[in-house]
C-alpha cells in the first residue's frame, strides 16, 4: 500500500480514537506500538484483515447475487474463515491463490496458519441437539497484538465453555439483523459476555445502521477501510460503522 494512503488511514483512526477520548493528540503524537491492522469491509459478513506484515485473513467470502456488494477479484489471502455453509459465506472460487481455509469440522479447535493461532468455537441453532447441519463457527485470533472475534452467523448467546475458549476480545464482529432468530436483547447479552472495546456490526447495512444509533459511542466511517493499533484502542466501548 502506498505511503500516502497508509497515512490517510492512520490519520482516520487517530481522529476516531481521539474523538472517543474527547481530546486531540499532540501534533507530534505517534502510538507506542506502531503496528497496525487494516480492516476492509466488502459487504455483509465479509471482511479482510491485513497485518502489519501484509498477511491477510478474509472472512465469509460471498457469491455474487447472494448479498449486496461484490467481492474483489484480486484477493490473495493467506487464510480464509467460513463460519457457516451457505453461499453468502463460502465463495472460495473468488481467490487468485490457494489459501488455507477453515470451515465446518476442519475449523473446530485451535489451528495454526500463516503464523496465527485461530480458534474455531462451534455454536448451534439448538445447543442441545448440536446438529452439524446448522453449525456456526465463532473464530478468535490475535493479529498485531489485537484480539479479534468474528461471530459469524451466531444464533444464541455464548455458553460459559464458549467464553472460556474465546477469552478476552478487543474487536468484535457482531451480526445484526441476521440471523433473524437472534434478538437485540441477546446481542446485548453477547456484548456483555465478551466486553469488547470496539464493536463492528455486520450484515445488512440498513439493519446495523439503525441498531448502532442506540449506542452512546458510535463512529461512522466515511468509507469501508480503517486501521487499528493496539496502543490506541478506545478506552470506552465504541461501535464502528462502515459505510457503502
Amino acid at each position: 500500500m502506498a505511503l500516502p494512503l497508509r497515512s490517510c488511514f492512520l490519520t482516520l483512526i487517530v481522529v476516531f480514537l481521539a474523538s472517543c477520548a474527547h481530546e486531540q493528540p499532540p501534533s507530534n503524537w505517534e502510538p507506542v506500538d506502531n503496528r497496525t491492522v487494516r480492516v476492509d469491509w466488502f459487504g455483509f459478513e465479509s471482511f479482510s484483515l491485513t497485518s502489519s506484515h501484509g498477511t491477510k485473513i478474509v472472512t465469509n467470502p460471498f457469491a455474487t447475487g447472494t448479498v449486496v456488494g461484490e467481492m474483489p477479484k484480486d484477493l490473495k489471502p493467506e487464510v480464509v474463515l467460513m463460519s457457516h455453509e451457505k453461499p453468502e459465506a463460502t465463495n472460495d472460487a473468488v481467490f487468485d491463490n490457494v489459501p488455507t481455509v477453515f470451515r465446518s469440522s476442519i475449523g473446530i479447535g485451535s489451528n495454526n496458519a500463516a503464523g496465527f493461532r485461530i480458534r474455531g468455537t462451534p455454536t448451534y441453532s439448538d445447543p442441545q441437539s448440536q446438529n452439524r447441519g446448522d453449525m456456526n463457527l465463532v473464530f478468535s485470533w490475535i493479529m498485531d497484538g489485537i484480539r479479534f472475534c468474528f461471530l459469524g452467523n451466531l444464533e444464541n448467546p455464548l455458553s460459559s465453555s464458549d467464553l472460556a475458549v474465546i477469552g478476552t476480545v478487543d474487536v468484535l464482529f457482531l451480526p445484526v439483523g441476521v440471523p433473524y432468530s437472534l434478538t437485540d436483547a441477546e446481542r446485548q447479552e453477547i456484548i456483555a459476555q465478551l466486553r469488547p472495546r470496539v464493536i463492528i456490526p455486520m450484515g445488512r447495512r440498513a439493519a446495523f445502521d439503525a441498531w448502532a444509533s442506540g449506542f452512546p459511542k458510535v463512529y461512522r466511517l466515511p468509507g469501508n477501510s480503517v486501521l487499528f493499533n493496539r496502543s490506541t484502542l478506545p478506552a470506552e466501548q465504541t461501535v464502528l460503522v462502515f459505510s457503502r
